[in-house]
């Protein structure tokens, strides 16, 4: 009886295991015939249309990749790289910012595939811009202070005189934490470097009187300079008032200079560079102070 039950297991489990490795056959069968089949079934890359030239070069019959690999070969010799604004830091100019060239890479490959037989394409070429243009770098170089005084006394020693000092100072740049110094940057104000008699105060025991000497009128530079460096509230290192009241100021607004004896001084107590702008405009001594903030 055990020996009837036993066959009878052995031949159910024989059974089995025959059906199992027909199934896994099967699976193994179909999941091949499938796979083959969706490789058959797999699309092609769209081929260019017989004649289609880039740029002169015949790209038809190509696939979809071997198109791209010739726009690249065109694009580097197409692209150029947009150029930034900059700014000299000696002196502030500006060079200005210039665009660049890219080729449209999708674009251009659009074009060659729905290209007619025998049609000539063009690479689809874009302007590019720069992140830092002119507009930007001269609208961070701010005015922070401007003073003008009139000038009274025209003569023409006396104007020479201002000219010539006001071109040493003009578009002086001064770091932050900088000292100026006026007697320093203009020099001793003698004949062989071009100054003038004019009429200057000059200190007596008796007191003040008017009289003549060389590189007068470079008192009302320094003075025009004092009230801008006063209107932006940068440090005052060093002031004299004249003897006697000066006509192109209020009354204790000056500051007087005279070369080995009395000096202004200011120095930079700002967070940026500053530069002084120095000139004569319609009889008009003016000075401004510009701050570059790029």
């Amino acid at each position: 009886m055990i020996d009837k039950f036993r066959k009878i297991i052995h031949k159910l489990l024989k059974n089995f295991i025959v059906g199992l490795l027909i199934t896994v056959f099967f699976l193994v069968t179909v999941a091949c015939d499938i796979n083959m089949f969706s490789k058959n079934k797999e699309p092609k890359e769209p081929l260019v249309k017989e004649g289609v030239c880039l740029k002169g070069e015949n790209v038809g019959g190509l696939k979809r990749s071997e198109v791209l690999e010739k726009i690249r070969e065109h694009a580097t010799k197409i692209n150029v790289d947009a150029i930034n604004a900059g700014i000299n830091k000696s002196t502030w100019k500006i060079t200005e910012e210039k665009p660049g060239l890219k080729v449209n890479m999708e674009k251009t490959l659009e074009n060659i595939l729905n290209a007619e037989q025998g049609q000539e394409i063009e690479p689809v070429v874009e302007k590019t811009y720069p992140n830092i243009t002119t507009k930007v770098l001269q609208g961070n170089i701010v005015k922070i202070a401007e003073y003008a005084t009139p000038i009274v006394d025209k003569s023409p020693s006396r104007m020479n005189n201002i000219e010539l000092a006001a071109g040493k100072i003009n578009n002086i740049i001064l770091s932050t934490s900088e000292e100026f110094s006026f007697n320093r940057v203009v020099g001793r104000r003698t004949e062989d470097k071009g100054y003038e008699y004019a009429p200057i105060i000059i200190r007596t025991e008796e007191g003040p009187k008017k009289g003549d000497g060389v590189g007068g009128g470079v008192c009302q530079l320094s003075t025009t300079m004092f009230n801008a460096v006063e209107e932006c509230g940068l440090e005052v290192t060093e002031r004299h008032t004249h003897s006697s009241e000066v006509t192109y100021v209020p009354e204790g607004e000056d500051a007087a200079v005279s070369y080995g004896s009395i000096d202004f001084k200011f120095k930079n107590t700002r967070q940026y560079p500053i530069m002084l702008k120095v000139y004569v405009e319609s009889n008009t001594l003016v000075v401004k102070i510009l701050e570059n903030r790029n």
